[in-house]
């Protein structure tokens, strides 16, 4: 799964509107990812999850070839909200490429709204590398955990650190899908970590971040495909043991509407 299409989704994580813990800061770059936290009481558990998230998806900042990158948030001027799908055409040709955004799902998510955020990737002075649109779209279910979808176009990094390995890889209608279910531990600034701790962190997808007042434990899931040059992410934010299957269903439809 490609770092840079999961970390778009950030934006959502605090009413949809902490862009500023993913933008690119030369100065945090120099720092542990870890303990990247904005220490704001009121937001500090949403602002320490979107930390470990950075670590574990590796937006902060880092050196390849001799420079500096970083990925984050960028004001471009076709940004924007909407809480229609009708006006996906303009949309598609606003961001400059196409995409598959269903109003539902058969399990019975439905659409709720989507965003347009402008995102760049960053030089060492920060100057814009590269700068692109991407779309978020949020989906609802009563009595079920929002499930967010985020598209961006597919662009590879020269010298871009290898990026976590998926936990697990499945051909869906003829399109490789990469599925990964996190665990994140959001801790206070005192914290030590346990052996326990230490052991998960060497096998994998169990990242800790500092910053909180309590400890906070988290369930991710992600799952990933490319179609057309697009690259599309579906997030449950809440995961539990069946989130994997249920994004696994959703990706399938997604799928099998591009080949209609």
């Amino acid at each position: 799964m490609k770092r840079e299409s999961i970390s778009l989704a950030l934006n959502d994580l605090d009413e949809r509107h902490i862009s500023d813990t993913a933008t690119y800061s030369p100065q945090a770059g120099q720092g542990s990812p870890e303990r990247i936290v904005p220490m704001n009481k009121k937001r500090i558990i949403t602002f320490a999850l979107a930390a470990v998230l950075i670590l574990a998806l590796g937006i902060t900042a880092y050196a390849g070839g001799g420079l500096l990158r970083a990925i984050g948030t960028h004001a471009m001027p076709k940004t924007g909200e909407y809480s229609s799908l009708a006006e996906l055409p303009k949309i598609e040709k606003d961001v400059g490429f196409p995409m598959i955004v269903p109003e539902d799902f058969s399990n019975g998510y439905r659409f709720s709204d989507l965003k347009v955020n402008g995102e760049a990737v960053y030089g060492e002075n920060s100057e814009v590398l590269t700068e692109y649109y991407t779309v978020h779209a949020l989906y609802a279910k009563p009595g079920s955990a929002e499930i967010r979808l985020v598209l961006g176009p597919v662009f590879e990094l020269p010298d871009t650190p290898a990026a976590p390995e998926p936990g697990e890889r499945r051909t869906v209608g003829g399109v490789p899908v990469e599925l990964t279910r996190d665990h994140y531990k959001v801790v206070p600034e005192d914290y030590e970590k346990t052996e326990d701790d230490l052991a998960r962190e060497a096998e994998g997808h169990f990242y800790i971040s500092f910053g909180s007042d309590e400890i906070e434990e988290y369930e991710l899931a992600f799952a990933g495909f490319r179609l057309d040059g697009v690259e599309y992410t579906l997030m449950d934010m809440a995961a539990n043991g069946d989130s994997l299957e249920v994004l696994v269903q959703m990706a399938e439809e997604i799928i099998a509407a591009a080949g209609n």
